[in-house]
């Protein structure tokens, strides 16, 4: 899989006159950083909560064959700032639901998977993955001086990221065609504001309703008293 998006980027790189370019891919690794931007784009101010995902060294293996991914590119050039890439990609990828409707057939959720910004986010988003790997495949330009050619001889090879891409492989994936999350949390997923930028780790605490609970348990106490004074002066 990085090899076939390496040889799609640079396809169309143009060498520079009198210098050769050779490109390379490179799996570099991510930080914890990466794995919370994850959960935090999965579950972050949510009503409903899906299975949070944790880091798995095996499926960060994978990702050199594995073909249902989430990805997201950028240019690059220094560190990735992983939340700001998955919001970008949560935003495209929900952009299919204009209507602000929860696909409700076989049809439709076949129609919707047909849009590839969509598509991309059901594999971050499947409500049944527990286990995530990600890396930072990068495709690196090397330019040097063409053997023969004019110029200073001996000059340092001038090394470029042409194109980066963050790649998260999530197990179990998501189904192809079918809903990978129900319409409740689809819901909350449709109507949350906030950024992942300004997200904290309380903002994945699962809602409570213990302030309702602890509000009606007084009012049972009341009730049952006046039931048990009633009785006595009867």
């Amino acid at each position: 899989m990085i090899a076939a998006v390496g040889l799609v980027a640079s396809s169309g790189l143009q060498s520079v006159a009198g210098s050769q370019k050779t490109y390379k891919w490179t799996a570099d690794p991510v930080t914890d950083e990466a794995y919370f931007s994850v959960n935090l784009a999965r579950n972050g101010k949510l009503p409903v909560h899906i299975n949070e995902v944790k880091a798995d060294a095996q499926l960060v293996d994978s990702l050199k064959t594995k073909k249902d991914l989430f990805y997201s590119d950028f240019t690059g050039q220094g560190e990735a700032d992983y939340r700001q890439l998955l919001q970008t990609s949560l935003e495209k990828g929900l952009k299919v639901f204009e209507k602000k409707e929860y696909p409700k057939t076989a049809e439709e959720w076949q129609q919707t998977w047909e849009n590839a910004d969509f598509a991309n986010l059901a594999y971050l988003l499947n409500s049944n993955s527990t286990t995530v790997g990600c890396i930072i495949g990068k495709c690196t330009g090397e330019e040097t001086g063409t053997p023969g050619a004019a110029g200073p001889a001996g000059r340092d090879a001038d090394t470029t990221v042409e194109m980066a891409v963050l790649i998260c492989n999530l197990h179990p994936a998501a189904t192809k065609d079918k809903a990978p999350f129900d319409e409740e949390y689809f819901t909350g997923l449709i109507a949350r504001t906030a950024k992942l930028t300004g997200m904290t780790a309380d903002d994945l605490k699962a809602p409570t309703n213990d302030g309702t609970a602890a509000a009606a348990i007084p009012t049972i106490m009341l009730a049952g008293l006046l039931a048990t004074l009633a009785a006595v002066a009867a």
